[in-house]
This record gives C-alpha cells, sequence and structure tokens, in this order.
C-alpha cells in the first residue's frame, strides 16, 4: 500500500494521507500521479535557516518614555474627536 511508495496516485493519496504525511514527516518526498502523470510533490518543509527573534515592544517603550505616557487625552480620544469634527 502507500506505506512503501515513494510515489503514489491521487486515489491511493485520499485514502492514504496520514501514512504519506508520515513519510512526509520523515523526510521522504511523494510523488503524486494522476493516471501516470506526475502532478504534484509532498516534500518536507525547510528548516528557517536561524529562528525569528521579535522585538519587545513593552521593553522598548519603557527605554523610549521612562515616566510613562505622556499625560492628556489618550490618542484614541483624539482620533474619534477629529473623525467626529470632519462628520
Amino acid at each position: 500500500m502507500v506505506y512503501y511508495m515513494k510515489a503514489t496516485s491521487v486515489r491511493e493519496l485520499q485514502h492514504g494521507l496520514a501514512a504519506v504525511l508520515a513519510r512526509v514527516e520523515r523526510g521522504d518526498t511523494v510523488t503524486v500521479t494522476r493516471r501516470g502523470k506526475v502532478v504534484a510533490r509532498i516534500v518536507p518543509p525547510v528548516a528557517p535557516a536561524r529562528s525569528v527573534r521579535w522585538p519587545d515592544a513593552a521593553l522598548r517603550m519603557k527605554r523610549l518614555l521612562p515616566g510613562g505616557p505622556p499625560a492628556g487625552p489618550a490618542p484614541s480620544d483624539l482620533v474619534r474627536a477629529d473623525r467626529e469634527e470632519r462628520s
């Protein structure tokens, strides 16, 4: 069945998707055919070159505004007032 194949038909893929995905997880590439013609290849994902390091927004804000946010109305209130004036 699909367990030992590196090529599979669309029909076999539909009925044995879990087995095909297990092969791909182990590093195999599986070729999918329809009526004897190759229509797709399922390949394992490429590992990222390096992990993405996201900036710490809260820490950045503490550095930029050590005393906390500036006094006054909240920015959302200013935007709301501006939108009301334009209406």
